[in-house]
């Protein structure tokens, strides 16, 4: 049995969905489905931005509202969408948060449905963070409902994927939320690990893995998390305020959701609008150039495959530099600067830079003499660093051999 990660990976399960031109599909198909959405408000200030995506659901679309707050409750009680009966109220106890929304306050209602979606609020826990925090969390509601064609393409999704049975949305990326760069796991793989037990799932755990779910905001076949719904929870299962920014069931369980679904048989995938894919498109553009113009200055890492390799050939460099007394760079462009770069930040000064015909000008570089191959004495104290581009190493090396034919202390990447 594969990962989650592994199986959403090689079949591509990344749906990149049109917001407003309709997909085509089986219309009897959806018309005889039943749908429901639950959509759970804990913070009354934000309660208006929310409220505008009824009016995209379609009306043969049951809503609930879970609340926790009467301040929040009595807003949604004033709207005209709950005077024509659009949705109705559920209350809950303030604990277990958004997952105790929809495992103990809706989780019998659910079970009646073959379709659900679940979204919740978001709330910023620093200032700097507000509009990253609000931007993230309309990604989300714009990625599950943002409009009635986006919610019929959803669907369409999954009738035209029988395999298919959870769809989520992708990690965020902004300015102050780094869960796309994070360890996602965090302290909760050994939760997830006795959750699993405890549900007898087969599923494919695996802690170099990330897990495909993060967050509570997803569409589901109700059937790909069934066996987590039969689970009669409670509010006390769930840990009290304030809640640990980590290390909880809650976090357990939106981590555990694509393996609930491998279980019941079905896949996870990801789902997003056309104009969210373009925007994150755009956005991880600008934050690669700026990634890699840091990780160049700091650590001469250009690429992507000269990070993957930076690992082990850290491992290598660190031991060689201190093997000898003397250090040459053999190469005075730009390479020649980098592992210049790359010594100074470790504490390690070249003894001179190596050309092969050196000119008149090139006495010394950052105040480090510059030699001529033919100036310098290769012996078994000193060892020299290739800093030159692949085209011409073997030139530089046959330079070496012909100075000391048995000379072997060369770095060369």
């Amino acid at each position: 049995m594969k990962n989650v990660y592994d199986i959403k990976y090689e079949k591509g399960l990344d749906f990149i969905l049109p917001l407003y031109q309709k997909l085509e599909t089986d219309v009897n198909y959806l018309e005889n489905s039943k749908i429901l959405i639950v959509m759970h408000l804990h913070y009354s200030d934000t309660v208006k931005d929310y409220l505008k995506f009824i009016d995209e659901i379609p009306g043969n679309i049951d809503l609930i509202f879970t609340v926790a707050n009467e301040q929040v409750k009595k807003k949604l009680r004033d709207t005209e969408f709950y005077k024509k009966k659009r949705y109705k109220i559920i209350e809950k106890e303030n604990r277990g948060r958004d997952i105790s929304a929809f495992l103990v306050a809706c989780r019998k209602e659910i079970l009646k449905y073959d379709y659900f979606c679940f979204l919740h609020d978001k709330k910023e826990k620093s200032v700097e963070s507000k509009d990253d925090i609000r931007k993230w969390a309309l990604g989300l509601w714009n990625n599950m409902i943002g409009s009635k064609t986006y919610i019929n393409n959803v669907l369409s999704v999954f009738y035209r994927n029988p395999k298919l049975g959870l769809l989520v949305p992708p990690f965020p990326i902004s300015n102050c939320v780094a869960h796309f760069f994070a360890d996602t796991w965090g302290e909760d793989f050994s939760l997830v690990e006795d959750l699993a037990e405890k549900m007898n799932l087969n599923c494919d755990l695996d802690d170099k893995k990330q897990p495909i779910t993060l967050g509570t905001v997803f569409w589901t076949k109700v059937p790909a998390l069934k066996k987590l719904l039969e689970i009669e929870w409670k509010y006390d299962d769930f840990d009290e305020e304030p809640l640990k920014n980590d290390g909880t069931l809650s976090h357990a369980i939106e981590r555990v959701l694509a393996y609930v679904a491998q279980d019941a048989g079905f896949e996870t995938g990801w789902v997003m609008t056309d104009r969210y894919a373009g925007e994150e498109i755009e956005y991880m553009q600008m934050v690669l150039r700026k990634a890699f113009e840091r990780l160049n200055k700091s650590l001469d890492i250009r690429n992507i495959l000269e990070l993957e390799k930076y690992e082990e050939r850290t491992k290598k460099f660190i031991p060689f530099i201190h093997k000898y007394k003397k250090i040459y760079i053999y190469g005075a462009g730009i390479r020649g600067e980098r592992y210049y770069s790359y010594l100074e930040k470790m504490k390690r000064q070249p003894t001179a830079f190596i050309v092969s015909d050196k000119g008149e000008e090139e006495k010394a570089i950052h105040d480090i003499p510059v030699y001529n191959i033919s100036e310098v004495e290769l012996d078994e104290n000193c060892g020299i660093i290739i800093g030159v581009s692949e085209k011409y190493q073997q030139e530089i090396l046959l330079n070496i051999k012909n100075k000391n034919q048995f000379f072997n202390n060369i770095f060369i990447s």
